[in-house]
């Protein structure tokens, strides 16, 4: 008979199974994953701390929504970057088929 799983050892089996699937969507392995994680981590806290310097901040809440504003338009201009190209493979696709029967 198995034994019940701490609540800790569940959140931990939890966390690894959503680790894995991000990494499978992105196409990289965990360990790759969680390099990038670090880096990023790492990039962020150095531009948040930068950022409640040159603001005065003492919280980092006080900057989240500016931060949370450029991530969002940072966002919108990849979609829309990607967008972009995805339009123009369809089109070159379609010319394609209409040049070349």
């Amino acid at each position: 008979m198995g034994t019940a799983l701490s609540q800790a050892e569940r959140a931990r089996r939890r966390q690894f199974a959503i680790d894995g699937r991000a990494a499978a969507a992105l196409g990289v392995t965990m360990e790759t994953l969680a390099t990038s994680r670090k880096t990023a981590i790492e990039n962020w806290t150095s531009l948040i701390r930068a950022r409640m310097d040159e603001c005065g901040a003492v919280d980092p809440v006080e900057i989240l929504p500016e931060l949370l504003a450029r991530l969002e338009e940072h966002q919108v201009g990849e979609a829309r970057a990607a967008a972009k190209v995805a339009a123009r493979e369809e089109v070159q696709r379609l010319l394609r088929k209409v040049v070349v029967p």
